[in-house]
């Protein structure tokens, strides 16, 4: 179930402010741990409201933790008494992103539900909840199956360069999952010259960096929902969001970009100048 951008006829708490004090920022928490055969997941809810824990006391209402992956229409539900779940999804079973939402749901009749953390506007009001109404919604969780986490630091993660015989110059290629150079035959050819392509530090402060840029210019304040799927944005917004230094809002401003793909290439101007140094032979004469 998706909450997001649903108002519900009744407060719930962890949307807006219906019910306050709000969830805290560690409301929930997930860990995970890949096997050969299966993403297994704990998940640890929390929240503090005496009226909806009276009503899990009471077995009118429990917690309960969805997950889906809409690529294989993979989705299901499981429920608890307990805050804790731990769950395994099939390696197999899913192609891209995991979607986890947990929340505190009614399983029986609550007949003139009142909450004192109740926001003003829905103070003196009762509310009748039916099995299957919410009472919490906890914020949402992703996993991208499809990222490579384990190689996030290389370009070749999310970039690659092919052959195209339908450009007479270099183009950039942003609607796969990669993002892709794809250069002219006779350019091609040149390229897969080991004495060209060897140079990876050439490489990246030409072509790879202007390619990067491209795409995170497309990215910025994209309300493209295909082009945020695609493993290359999820990947670079991964990037953004967990990696100390950076700054998502960032990619609001067209101006910081150049910058902020400089610094996923980790310097590529300093490493062409380093490796130019290192492998010349001209020897500078005083």
């Amino acid at each position: 179930m998706n909450l997001n951008n649903i108002s519900l006829p009744y407060p719930v708490l962890g949307l807006s402010d219906d019910i306050l004090p709000a969830l805290s920022s560690d409301a929930i928490s997930a860990e995970i741990n890949i096997t050969p055969r299966n993403y297994e997941f704990k998940v640890t809810l929390k929240f503090k409201n005496e009226e909806i824990e009276k009503q899990i006391r009471w077995k009118c209402a429990q917690f309960a933790c969805e997950y889906e992956c809409s690529k294989t229409m993979l989705r299901k539900c499981i429920f608890s008494e307990s805050p804790d779940f731990e769950f395994s999804i099939p390696r197999n079973a899913v192609n891209g992103r995991i979607n986890i939402n947990c929340f505190v749901s009614v399983i029986r009749e609550i007949k003139k539900y009142q909450n004192k953390g109740f926001n003003e506007d829905y103070q003196g009001f009762t509310f009748d909840l039916e099995p299957g109404d919410i009472l919490v919604a906890f914020p949402p969780v992703r996993y991208d199956a499809d990222i490579k986490y384990d190689k996030l630091q290389a370009a070749g993660s999310f970039m690659q360069i092919r052959k195209s015989d339908l450009h007479d110059d270099v183009f950039f290629d942003i609607s796969g999952d990669k993002i892709e150079i794809c250069m002219p035959s006779l350019l091609y050819e040149l390229y897969e010259n080991p004495t060209i392509k060897g140079q990876a530090q050439i490489i990246h402060a030409s072509l790879v960096l202007n390619a990067l840029t491209y795409a995170l210019l497309n990215l910025n304040n994209s309300e493209d929902e295909e082009l945020l799927e695609r493993t290359w944005a999820k990947t670079i917004l991964y990037r953004l969001e967990t990696e100390p230094g950076y700054d998502k809002n960032d990619l609001d401003e067209p101006s910081k970009v150049p910058l902020i793909a400089q610094k996923l290439l980790q310097n590529p101007y300093m490493r062409l100048f380093n490796h130019l140094l290192t492998n010349s032979n001209v020897i500078s004469e005083d």
